[in-house]
């Protein structure tokens, strides 16, 4: 049988034939059906052939959306778990294989070197096998899963009550159990924003490792009637698609906590795996826990625009309700949003004290509480390098697998230089949520300092992935513009013109920065100039963007000039001002600033004044750049810490 199959409209057959010539001399053996034999029916041969491929390579083009025969094709593959997609005229795939990543081969003319075209090979190599392996076929979750141990996926549970707006609250049960199993040290479960886009026939197991990697999920049904609610849960085993354990509880909602409790632990015995100890919550009144979901759904389906109703919900439900650890968890969660959106100064410093407080509350009760820290650590000063730390340390000890834990210890390592650890935690963060957008765009930043190349395909990917984010055409303007390649930044521009990114502030920025450094506009230097001048005038600080721009068009000594005369002494205090303003700090350890900057010895500086000699003084967590600099990086540390009497 054949390795690969490959579906196509009659349009592409020139691209389909050289797509079966490239991946052959790969080693693989291909199957079209331009091999079909006159002495069967056709449909019956595709049928088996398609069936028995072990990766259905799937040719996208304007034909082929419409096309009923290619929709079908693609559907098995998505089904068993074999979809590899790639498009040659831009054309998306249509619904509902949008989720599933595309490689993009517009004009693609059968250059092996193309990084749409090794997107291909590398996925179809996971599905298959390396060129000339004998493997036997994989097991849908061998070919998607990359985890020896159990990663669940928590699904969304249906909603039988009959009626629709009681949705909120099966999804709030779901959203529990999901919390409770999550506890345990031993095991990784996938994020709620990524297994709770599956849903109706969504469900499908081989559909949930396709684009989850899941190795087991836990699914059921919530039925509420008045006071009593009715949870039918079951665990499947992915791999055989076969129920390992399931029951059915009926409770009244007053012993909704310890359901929930009841669920996790069979799912634990079920995986034999080990959880933490849960503190036990006292009874909640029904009214109260039904505010309490109905605060968690607002928050998490609205975005920014929720969290306000969310606070306001959830100061009610601590007030009536005051030993309820999560319900002062999610307080602080959604009160820091709100803090945190609302800009700098007093207004946030208010917020700031609230958030503490009810994440101090909740940490009280259940001093295992991830949720607490996680919004403890988002209030810290964004200097507070080793306080943020320090709650790091306390939140890998109860939830070291949870994306969120992973994302801060990725979002740290970022900022402090360590960028591959960065790298590597987030790349952890995105596999256990890899439909959330935040850690596939913090592995592609870090992995700017890491391999250049990988990056550009995981910038592409994720714009693939999430086309209607406007950050995803910012990051690759920015690294068309460093690697001057224009014909990249051309491609970055049509994308965010065709995806109206320019409605986008920063967007528009980078694209004018862009088109500048391109044509040597002299009046676009003189004019960051000026911008650089006013906001020094106005905040006493610049920006780290505006630093790294001015050594691009102007002159490296130029930026560490303004260096000399601007203070970062904000980002210590609690009035929520960051250093790289809308970007992070972690700026001046990639791209343009690791190639312009960090090389001169003034570059410490900058770091003396972020706080960050301080932090790698007194901890020894050095950056990546100490050992590839062409000066004694850490010497240089000591010297400034020295002289200004900041040394630990």
């Amino acid at each position: 049988m054949s390795d690969v199959f490959i579906s196509y409209a009659r349009s592409t057959e020139k691209q389909a034939l050289q797509v079966a010539e490239a991946l052959r001399g790969q080693g693989y053996n291909i199957w079209r059906d331009d091999e079909l034999p006159a002495h069967r029916a056709y449909t019956d041969v595709i049928e088996e052939r398609l069936k028995a491929a072990r990766a259905v390579v799937v040719i996208w083009s304007a034909e082929a959306a419409k096309s009923h025969w290619v929709r079908a094709e693609a559907n098995t593959a998505l089904e068993a778990g074999t979809l590899v997609q790639m498009t040659v005229d831009g054309v998306m795939p249509p619904m509902p294989f949008g989720q599933i990543q595309c490689a993009d081969l517009s004009g693609w003319t059968g250059d092996t070197e193309a990084s749409g075209w090794r997107k291909v090979v590398a996925s179809v190599a996971d599905l298959v096998g390396r060129a000339g392996s004998s493997q036997s076929r994989p097991t849908a979750a061998s070919s998607g899963a990359k985890f020896a141990e159990p990663l669940l996926a928590v699904l969304a549970f249906d909603n039988l009550s009959g009626d629709p707006e009681m949705a909120f609250f099966s999804d709030g049960v779901s959203e529990e159990i999901l919390d409770t199993v999550a506890r345990g040290s031993d095991l990784k479960v996938i994020a709620r924003s990524s297994s709770f886009q599956f849903r109706g026939a969504d469900k499908a197991v081989r559909r949930v490792v396709a684009d989850l990697r899941a190795t087991h999920l836990l699914d059921g049904s919530v039925r509420r009637s008045g006071s009593r609610v009715r949870i039918a849960a079951r665990l499947v085993d992915c791999a055989s698609d076969t129920t390992v354990w399931s029951d059915r509880f009926d409770r009244e909602l007053t012993d909704v906590f310890e359901l929930q409790d009841e669920i996790a632990a069979a799912v634990a015995a079920a995986l034999k795996s080990a959880f933490a100890p849960r503190v036990r919550a006292e009874p909640i009144d029904p009214a109260v826990y039904e505010q309490y979901l109905r605060a968690r759904e607002v928050s998490t389906t609205q975005g920014p625009a929720g969290l306000g109703t969310a606070v306001a919900l959830l100061r009610e439900v601590t007030a009536t309700a005051p030993n309820f650890a999560e319900g002062w968890a999610q307080l602080a969660v959604a009160l820091t949003g709100v803090a945190w959106r609302g800009g700098a100064g007093e207004a946030f410093k208010r917020l700031r004290a609230e958030a503490l407080a009810a994440a101090e509350a909740s940490l009280r009760l259940d001093p295992a509480n991830a949720t607490a820290y996680a919004a403890q650590n988002m209030l810290e000063p964004d200097g507070a390098y080793e306080a943020h730390l320090a709650i790091l340390r306390k939140t890998e000890q109860v939830a070291p697998n949870h994306p969120d834990t992973l994302w801060t210890a990725a979002y740290l390592a970022f900022r402090t230089g360590r960028v591959r650890e960065a790298a590597e935690a987030a790349r952890k963060a995105s596999e256990l949520d890899p439909l959330d957008s935040w850690p596939a765009s913090l592995h592609a930043d870090a992995m700017t300092a890491v391999d250049d190349e990988a990056a550009r395909r995981l910038l592409l990917d994720g714009r693939s992935k999430w086309p209607a984010n406007p950050g995803w055409s910012n990051a690759l303007m920015a690294h068309a513009i460093f690697h001057r390649d224009w014909p990249a930044f051309a491609d970055a521009e049509a994308f965010a013109k065709a995806h109206e990114h320019y409605a986008n502030a920063n967007v528009r920025g980078m694209r004018t920065y862009g088109r500048a450094v391109r044509d040597n506009d002299p009046a676009f230097a003189d004019r960051l100039r000026r911008a650089v001048e006013e906001e020094l005038a106005r905040t006493g600080s610049v920006a780290l963007n505006l630093v790294i721009a001015l050594a691009v068009v102007g002159s490296v000594d130029e930026a560490f000039e303004v260096v000399e005369r601007a203070s970062y002494d904000e980002i210590f205090g609690d009035a929520g001002v960051a250093a790289g303003g809308v970007y992070s700090g972690g700026l001046i350890f990639i791209t343009q600033s690791r190639a312009l900057l960090a090389p001169d010895p003034r570059f410490m500086r900058l770091c003396g004044k972020l706080g960050l000699v301080d932090f790698w003084l007194k901890t020894g967590r050095w950056p990546d750049i100490a050992d590839e600099v062409p000066y004694d990086f850490r010497a240089e540390a000591g010297r400034l810490a020295g002289a200004t009497g900041t040394s630990a």
